[in-house]
Formats: structure tokens, sequence, C-alpha cells
């Protein structure tokens, strides 16, 4: 991996932690954005490490300039970017990933299907799917007497 590729990491990950730079002529949205377009630029990059981890960053700085890149990620050969890419669309509450992450539950690989499912259970406010069965019964009967007949009357033989 290149030197350069790991300060891009390295500070992109000191910003989504909330380290300041040492630039104070620099507003906080123009560095929020240098740092997308760093990461962003880094999802491309030859190393797939170096794109795996700039996906994963992305997705915890949840800024949502970085939701077409990361769908690009999707497209990624390598798995583990593909996986990061999802992971991180996932953390987004936002209509454009929903295509991208049920596309991924076609995906050959079982965590990049687990990851668009979990991501998918998120995508509604945080409050997952709706439960198909209302009941709060588990019982599938509705009627939670097991016996039929409420007033059974003893069966006399003749």
């Amino acid at each position: 991996m290149r030197a350069s590729s790991f300060a891009v990491i390295a500070l992109a990950a000191n910003v989504a932690a909330g380290v300041a730079w040492a630039e104070p002529a620099r507003t906080a949205p123009a560095r929020s954005q240098a740092v997308v377009d760093g990461l962003t630029a880094a999802l491309r990059d030859d190393d797939a490490e170096v794109r795996s981890q700039a996906a994963q960053t992305l997705g915890r700085m949840r800024d949502p300039r970085a939701i077409p890149a990361l769908i690009a990620a999707f497209k990624d050969e390598r798995v583990d970017v593909r996986r990061e890419a999802v992971a991180a669309l996932g953390c987004f509450d936002d209509e454009r990933v929903t295509d991208t992450l049920i596309a991924a539950l076609k995906d050959k690989d079982a965590e990049v299907r687990r990851a668009a499912a979990r991501g998918l259970g998120r995508n509604d406010g945080g409050h997952g799917f709706p439960n198909p069965n209302p009941n709060p019964n588990p019982n599938p009967n509705p009627n939670p007497n097991p016996n039929p007949n409420p007033n059974p009357q003893p069966h006399l033989h003749r």
C-alpha cells in the first residue's frame, strides 16, 4: 500500500472520529467536503485494502455526498470492497441506496448479502420492517383455549 493511501485513510479516520485539523482557515463544511472527496477518490485506488477502508470510513461518516461513490463501489470485483460498500450504504436512511441494497441480496458472497439485509432492515428510520403478523400471540390459533368446546359435557356411552 502506498504511503499516500495510508495518509488519506488515517486523515479520514481522524476526521470521522472528530479530531480537528490544524487548519483554522478552512471551515468545517469545507474540511468535510475535502475528506469526502479524498475518500471517494480512495474508492478508486489500485489497492483493494485502501478501497475497503475508504468505504468503511465513509459509512461511519454518514455523509450523503458519498452515496453515489459507494453505489459505484458495490460493483467492485473484490468481495471485501463490496461488503464494506454495502455495509456503508446500509448506514444511510436514503431512498437512493435501496435499489443497490436489494441488488446486493443476490450477491454471490454471503457476507455481502447479510450486510444488505441488515441495511434494508435499518432503512426505514431504524425500526426494521413491520411484523407481517401483528398478533402478539405466537400461537397461530386465535383461540388460546386448546379445547374447542368451552363447556365440555362428559360423553355417556350407551
